[in-house]
């Protein structure tokens, strides 16, 4: 295949579609892969002198030359450059078997299945992305601009999180975005992704959480709270009154048949990527929250800041591929509190590139004098925002924390008389 691109690199364009220099096997031949393509980029010729001059740095200049003595013709090469990529995905399935039997003896059977299906699907999947042609695109284009057209009056055209702050601004939970929700401990983070999540339930919207924080019993207290409107803290210490709301409410509005999933006990990035891709596969699920980033688990010894980095940039490619929206809970670091000011997007704790790789950043925030109210006044920030408005909200989120609910000021009082 290298041969072929010497012989005439007017085939690089096809090969580079196919191959990287990851796909080879052996070392030599992924450094002097990699220097053709940079040629390529750079717009220079590939061919024996310019290819053997480039690889001197690596010492193959003398194999680039006996590569090229050993063909003539450029011709299959794409064909080759298929069965090199098969063979590469063939080694990327054999690793991925021998690390988990390596495993099996020390890890969990869940998680063992869960990183394997993940590596997996990874070995499947193409070295590039898909190529469009600029009619393809165009079509996609008007096909999101008419479902936009059919969509509710108030514009929303995701999963909408039946509040009405949130679905003005963000036009719902859309497909392919990752969106961060970030606040200080015991803000409202949790409660309003919860909340989310209820309301989609409810529509009958399928979905899943994967909550590296909280048991089943607390966050499905947590959402019992808010849909049977039963105080939280009674709710978890058994009194009569919390249990009796929560069956009246049960009762009115069954929750047994809500299409939302729940994984606890997964915390590593390859088991969060194939329990939601599970979950989109089995169950075609159109959201998934994440809660939180900063306990997600990645392998090697990374630094925080780049492990951050690492989430994030991979729960934004899962989005995309698997044309889902991800609600990504994230803290912030102690600067506002310190400060006494309203957070900004360099507050995210370790925050890595994550300011790059998401698509929306909703912030919450409470005033220091406020945080004994009840409720209490929850400032919600837009602080990016790719398709909509941003900015801080004049009027605060209301958070009764005893039924772990976010409300618009209007809406709580309404309910409150």
């Amino acid at each position: 295949m290298i041969g072929g691109l010497l012989f005439d690199d007017r085939v690089a364009t096809d090969v580079f579609a196919i191959v990287q220099p990851a796909d080879f096997y052996h070392r030599a031949h992924r450094e002097i892969f990699a220097q053709a393509m940079r040629l390529h980029a750079a717009g220079e010729p590939i061919d024996v002198v310019t290819l053997g001059d480039a690889a001197r740095d690596d010492g193959h200049t003398t194999l680039v030359g006996e590569i090229a003595a050993e063909v003539y013709s450029a011709a299959n090469v794409a064909a080759y450059a298929r069965i090199v990529a098969d063979w590469s995905r063939r080694r990327a399935v054999v690793t991925a078997c021998r690390q988990a039997i390596d495993a099996a003896g020390r890890t969990d059977a869940g998680e063992l299945i869960a990183d394997l299906s993940a590596r997996l699907e990874s070995a499947g999947e193409r070295a590039i992305g898909e190529s469009l042609s600029w009619r393809d695109v165009l079509s996609r284009m008007v096909d999101e601009i008419e479902r936009s057209s059919n969509a509710a009056e108030d514009g929303v055209i995701g999963v909408r999180t039946r509040i009405p702050m949130l679905d003005r601004a963000l036009g719902g939970l859309c497909p392919q975005r990752l969106i961060v929700l970030a606040a200080r401990p015991s803000i409202g983070k949790t409660a309003l992704a919860n909340q989310i999540a209820v309301n989609a339930a409810r529509d009958g919207v399928p979905g899943g959480i994967c909550s590296l924080e909280m048991g089943d019993a607390e966050l499905s207290a947590r959402a019992m709270a808010y849909h049977c409107k039963a105080n939280l803290t009674r709710l978890l210490r058994g009194r009569d009154d919390a249990l009796s709301a929560m069956i009246r409410g049960m009762e009115q509005d069954d929750p047994t048949p809500w299409p939302l999933h729940l994984d606890i006990s997964t915390y590593s990035l390859t088991g969060i990527e194939a329990r939601i891709t599970s979950w989109k596969r089995n169950h075609g699920i159109r959201f998934a929250i994440v809660d939180h980033i900063g306990l997600v688990e990645v392998e090697g010894n990374v630094s925080t800041y780049d492990r951050v980095s690492l989430v994030s940039r991979r729960l934004k490619k899962l989005a995309k591929r698997l044309d889902i929206a991800i609600l990504a809970v994230c803290q912030l670091n102690r600067g506002p509190e310190r400060e006494r000011r309203r957070p900004t997007l360099g507050d995210l704790r370790d925050s890595g590139n994550i300011e790059q790789d998401i698509d929306v950043g909703v912030f919450l925030h409470v005033d220091p004098d406020d945080l004994e109210d009840q409720p209490a006044p929850v400032q919600v920030g837009f602080l990016k925002n790719r398709t909509g408005r941003r900015g801080w909200e004049r009027t605060p989120l209301m958070f009764d924390g005893q039924h772990q609910t976010l409300s618009e000021r209007a809406d709580y009082c309404d309910e409150d008389m």
